[in-house]
């Protein structure tokens, strides 16, 4: 049966606009392309987790301004399930400004109405789910995604990439915790990456942790053992969304019964691929796609 992942958190649209050079003070820049494309870390690893072949159910919220209605359908034609991405009365629509140069680099600008996450989806939103991705950016929702998937016994995936103070009290809710390189540093008070994985890992011995490094791969620790899954050589043209992608393959794979370190494996081969291809739909990897390049690994 196909594993099924409930992505919790933001949903984005996102202008990406192509720039010889990213920004480095205040002036004019000229683009030399422009495109609209769905963003934001749920719905990204939601796009992951269709394209890679699993169930996809997005809980998330956008208004039902015109962005909202643009961002709905591209989900939808992407394979992601909707029914839990409501539309309150209140609020607007996430946004984003994305620049991209030559290199794959981006600098992103977002604006999340607060009014649009207030308060936590139906408990129903999560039912019938064999993992769930949970990011930052809707705290109550993380709250109740994760609770509820550790009592169900089935993978709970927090991606942290905040600082301490905007997320640390849902660790302890998670079986398995991904951490940017920043946030990781900024709860473990610095060190290298698997000396400050070893120092939340004692804090909270019972939860399996890893960080991403870019180029420089994954860095892993469970139930007294650690690891280093590198990262695959592409060309990178766009690392967009390449995180999000990477965390929605991890949680596809844990909910198909693999082990941690084996699902990093996928993970990475998924994100390799996603930053070696310009922003879009297309962009996002098929099953074919990270086994072709996963045997290029061995």
């Amino acid at each position: 049966m196909t594993a099924s992942v409930a992505c919790v958190g933001i949903a984005v649209l996102d202008e990406i606009f192509e720039v010889p050079a990213l920004p480095l003070a205040a002036s004019k820049y000229p683009a030399t392309a422009r495109r609209e494309v769905a963003g934001g870390i749920a719905a990204n690893a939601a796009m992951a987790v269709a394209r890679l072949g699993g169930g996809a159910r997005l809980v998330s919220r956008v208004a039902e301004d015109s962005a909202g209605q643009r961002l709905r359908a591209v989900l939808e034609s992407a394979g992601v399930d909707c029914a839990a991405l409501h539309s309150p009365a209140k609020g607007s629509t996430s946004t984003s400004a994305v620049f991209v140069d030559p290199q794959g680099e981006r600098m992103l600008v977002n604006h999340k109405d607060p009014v649009l996450f207030a308060g936590e989806p139906p408990v129903e939103s999560f039912a019938g789910a064999d993992a769930v991705m949970s990011d930052l950016r809707w705290p109550e929702a993380a709250r109740l995604a994760l609770t509820t998937a550790v009592q169900a016994g089935i993978p709970a995936v927090l991606d942290y990439d905040l600082a301490p103070e905007d997320g640390a009290d849902l660790i302890p809710l998670a079986s398995h915790v991904i951490f940017s390189e920043g946030a990781l540093f900024e709860l473990a008070g610095g060190g290298h990456r698997s000396a400050a994985l070893e120092t939340v890992a004692r804090r909270f011995p019972e939860i399996a942790f890893a960080v991403t490094a870019g180029a420089e791969g994954a860095f892993w620790i469970a139930a007294d053992r650690s690891g280093h899954v590198p990262a695959l050589p592409v060309l990178a043209v766009d690392t967009l969304g390449a995180g999000d992608v990477f965390h929605g393959a991890a949680a596809l794979a844990l909910a198909e019964g693999s082990a941690f370190p084996d699902a990093l494996r996928f993970a990475s081969a998924a994100a390799a691929h996603k930053v070696s291809q310009p922003s879009g739909a297309a962009a996002f990897p098929t099953r074919q796609d990270v086994e072709k390049l996963m045997e290029c690994r061995v």
